[in-house]
């Protein structure tokens, strides 16, 4: 009996040898306190409920931490993957917003486009009916530098176009068609450097030449008599003297400017002109 008793003391020692000190210590404690607690719950002694009980709370309580970070994990997954559904789906929303504004727009243009060209061509009848041949072109380009201003259009010589023509922008003369190919023309506006055009002035019936600067608010007017003086809010027409466009097209007008200065501006807006109507020069509105 006691030599089965110092094998078993020999292989609890071999066992405490055989790990660390601190892993010694760690074996023999809960060792002893298993022992201890099945002995005391055996004997009933009262105590061992109360530690009982303290300690299955503790136990709950770390078992309730351990377990919250495996929840909070298992959260932001599932946050994770819903905020990646609306995301998605955001995105989709926002292509399909997109695509719907992109069609918006596209009706508005053809519908602002269809108007414009409905009023052009309602002008285009006028003009033929007046007996004064017409040919509707679309300005494809602006040709321009700080002085020079001309604009290349979509119609030329098979659509009976010729040098010398004249091209208005809602019935404002606009400029003067100075090259026309077989398929395009260049039309020179009226606000460039190079252009002369004979004018007479609102009321007063004084001839002059207007003459362009580059800039369509700042035209000038040339050889007028020496003792005219020039007042705001007077419009400008063609004399007709150069026999070539019609007496009475109005061209520009004057005007005082923000330092109330006067100043000569054209009526047509080269900027905002798309479609335009040549002529042999002879409309009149």
């Amino acid at each position: 009996m006691a030599d089965g008793r110092d094998d078993f003391i020999i292989a609890i020692r071999y066992a405490l040898l055989k790990k660390g000190a601190k892993q010694k210590f760690s074996i023999f404690f809960l060792i002893s306190l298993s022992i201890l607690t099945i002995t005391l719950d055996r004997y009933s002694v009262p105590f061992i409920n109360t530690i009982r009980a303290v300690l299955n709370d503790f136990v709950y309580e770390v078992a309730v931490a351990v377990a919250a970070p495996g929840k909070f994990v298992t959260y932001l997954n599932k946050e994770k993957t819903q905020h990646f559904k609306v995301f998605n789906k955001n995105k989709i929303l926002k292509k399909e917003l997109e695509a719907l504004k992109k069609n918006r727009y596209d009706s508005l243009f053809l519908k602002t486009e269809n108007k414009y060209l409905k009023e052009a061509l309602n002008l285009e009848n006028k003009m033929n009916r007046e007996g004064d041949i017409t040919v509707v072109a679309k300005v494809l380009f602006d040709q321009e530098s700080p002085f020079l201003k001309s604009f290349i259009i979509n119609k030329g010589q098979k659509d009976g176009i010729t040098k010398g023509m004249a091209a208005f922008s809602k019935s404002y003369l606009i400029g003067i068609v100075i090259e026309s190919n077989y398929f395009t023309s260049r039309v020179l506006l009226i606000t460039d450097l190079n252009s002369r055009i004979p004018v007479i002035i609102q009321d007063n019936g004084v001839n002059g030449i207007l003459a362009g600067t580059g800039k369509k608010t700042d035209l000038i007017l040339e050889y007028l008599p020496n003792d005219f003086i020039t007042v705001p809010g007077k419009i400008i027409y063609t004399s007709g003297r150069d026999g070539f466009l019609a007496a009475g097209l109005p061209v520009a007008e004057t005007y005082l400017d923000k330092k109330n200065k006067l100043k000569i501006k054209s009526l047509a807006d080269p900027q905002q002109a798309s479609i335009i109507h040549v002529t042999k020069g002879y409309f009149n509105k």
